[in-house]
């Protein structure tokens, strides 16, 4: 938004210069000074609703996107200001105190969470932890947070004190105002007249939902927008039927079974699958604990797609199973488990609400990641200390499904500065540019990152000396410029290539574990695997039975056929064979 109005910008700068003379001339026939009441107002209304952004920037809680936006639609509160020029100072308070008003929320949950407040986090608040808002208040009156707000309220106050009558000409205040209405609506416009009316809407809402008054009201609204989906979804999947004479064998208690899920992390860069830097030093110092299977691959490119597939009965063949047949939670809790989930993705946006509805079929939630876009901070660290709470439950059996952000572009959004370990282009193809060579490194430092947040869940599980086991994989990989002629990155459905399906499987047990024998044959390593039939693993080694069971379709079973790895949109009739993988005979008999 903010690339597409430089010209517009540079427009209005040499607007207020040449008004700026102008009173500069006046100021030297008349004797009058200079009157900047607009450019106060300007920076009052900029105050009001940037603030907050900027300090999201500031503390790294968020990128700057926000503040860029802020500071560009406050140029709105100026429109009617213009128009009545005699009044703009009181016309000014008035909007002053509305705005005021209306940014306490967002700027007193910041200062007591370091949070940005959005749908996701009015959901967390609302669905999840209904004693959140209780502690809220509680730390609202704290000094801190009350000097803050001192500082909040005193600042606009002095800034709307300095607001005189406005001094522009009416043709002149006209003009500013069409000024104003270009650089906050042409790049919607030009989308709606490129694309369609939808398209422009999500523009203007991602840049104006970012400062109130806005905020709460487009939150709000999105919030129950999307609640409604999510809602629907688990409507719909209540309707499915269990599974028939669901049987499991016998194991000890306590069990604990945990599940993690990472986000775009190919295994084609991580140490511990042969990768030539050391990106999973702490996972490579237990490898001898480990099960590191070789050749395993994500069904599709994309989370919700990929997850709808690995989380249910669907595959590539039959895509829409997960609409008639359990998923992997109700398939645990029909089992007796107590399940939990603890997320750091986004939680309700238009994108998540089917990742959500996933995580509001297990009996508990954590939320806690509440951004409103995916380039902000959110280190995958925060998932420890729930995980170890649900860890110390005292449950006879019980499912913890932990989904991290992983290496989720934009890369270097995804790990600390401590972090900050690989340099150079040493072993990179080469070619690459400068800013392409950052991007590998911030990648491989992502994936260092990973592997610490992924060691420390697999310790923990350790720890507690109980039967367990589990599972780490990736939801998909990403390709980083991995590919000749290595001038991509990221992924695209329609021009598949291997890093982008190829994913980390790992299995982690403990010495007692029940099924443990199934994970001794060396070959099992090797074999080529789908995970979207990955429901059908997991069965064995917890050691679940049922109706639909297929044998053939789990990893660790004796009588594995070997997986052709099709990928694309099994809705548009394009499927093929994954480059660089082996091909089988169908053997398709669900």
């Amino acid at each position: 938004m903010v690339a597409n109005f430089t010209y517009i910008t540079i427009s209005i700068r040499d607007h207020i210069l040449n008004q700026q003379m102008t009173h500069t001339h006046q100021a030297t026939t008349t004797g009058k000074p200079f009157n900047y009441s607009y450019i106060w107002a300007y920076v009052l209304f900029w105050y009001l609703t940037g603030i907050t952004q900027f300090l999201i920037g500031v503390t790294r809680t968020g990128s700057f996107e926000g503040f860029k936006d802020a500071t560009i639609t406050s140029l709105l509160w100026i429109i009617p200001l213009l128009f009545v020029p005699k009044h703009a100072k009181t016309m000014a308070g008035v909007f002053a105190v509305l705005v005021w008003l209306l940014a306490l929320p967002g700027f007193g949950y910041f200062l007591v969470y370091r949070q940005e407040l959005t749908q996701s986090l009015i959901f967390i608040i609302f669905e999840s932890n209904k004693s959140e808002s209780t502690e809220y208040f509680q730390n609202y009156i704290s000094w801190g947070v009350g000097l803050g707000f001192v500082l909040f309220t005193i600042i606009p106050i002095f800034l709307w004190s300095k607001i005189g009558e406005f001094t522009l000409k009416k043709r002149n205040g006209y003009i500013a105002i069409m000024c104003i209405l270009l650089v906050l609506f042409t790049d919607a416009t030009i989308k709606a007249v490129k694309y369609d009316a939808t398209t422009a809407y999500k523009s203007l809402d991602r840049h104006f939902s970012v400062s109130p008054p806005w905020q709460l009201f487009l939150g709000y609204w999105h919030y129950q927008k999307e609640l409604g989906e999510v809602e629907r979804n688990l409507l719909d999947f209540k309707k499915i039927p269990p599974l028939n004479h669901l049987v499991e064998q016998p194991k000890p208690f306590p069990t604990t079974i945990v599940l993690v899920i990472g986000e775009s992390t190919s295994r084609l860069h991580m140490g511990v699958y042969g990768y030539h830097r050391d990106t999973t030093p702490k996972l490579s110092s237990i490898q001898s604990e480990l099960k590191v299977f070789k050749h395993v691959y994500a069904s599709r490119p994309n989370t919700i797609e990929s997850l709808q597939q690995v989380l249910t009965f669907a595959d590539q063949q039959h895509p829409d199973l997960y609409k008639t047949k359990p998923s992997l939670l109700a398939m645990m809790k029909q089992a007796g488990y107590r399940t939990y989930w603890v997320t750091n993705q986004q939680t309700l946006t238009a994108r998540n609400t089917m990742l959500t509805t996933f995580a509001k079929q297990a009996d508990e939630q954590i939320f806690l990641n509440a951004s409103r876009r995916q380039n902000a901070y959110s280190y995958d660290e925060k998932v420890l200390a729930p995980y170890q709470a649900l860890l110390d439950r005292k449950d006879e059996k019980k499912l913890i499904v932990v989904h991290l952000l992983g290496t989720h572009m934009k890369y270097s959004y995804r790990y600390p500065e401590s972090f900050d370990f690989f340099h150079g282009a040493q072993g990179l193809p080469v070619g690459l540019t400068e800013k392409q060579i950052d991007t590998v490194n911030a990648y491989d430092n992502a994936n260092r990152y990973n592997d610490m947040v992924v060691y420390a869940l697999i310790d923990k599980l350790k720890q507690k000396q109980q039967h367990s086991l589990l599972f780490y994989f990736s939801d998909h990989g990403d390709d980083v410029f991995d590919s000749a002629p290595h001038d991509f990155q990221g992924r695209n459905e329609g021009r598949p290539t291997n890093p982008m399906y190829a994913v980390p499987f790992i299995v982690w047990h403990s010495p007692n574990w029940m099924n443990a024998q199934l994970l001794q044959a060396p070959d099992i390593l090797n074999r080529q695997y789908d995970n979207a039939d990955f429901i059908y693993t997991f069965s064995e080694l917890i050691g679940l039975q049922y109706d639909g069971y297929m044998p053939h379709e789990s990893i660790v079973n004796a009588g594995f056929v070997g997986d052709s790895i099709l990928v694309g949109n099994p809705y548009g009739g394009s499927l093929q064979q994954l480059a660089e993988t082996q091909v089988f005979p169908a053997h398709d008999i669900q």
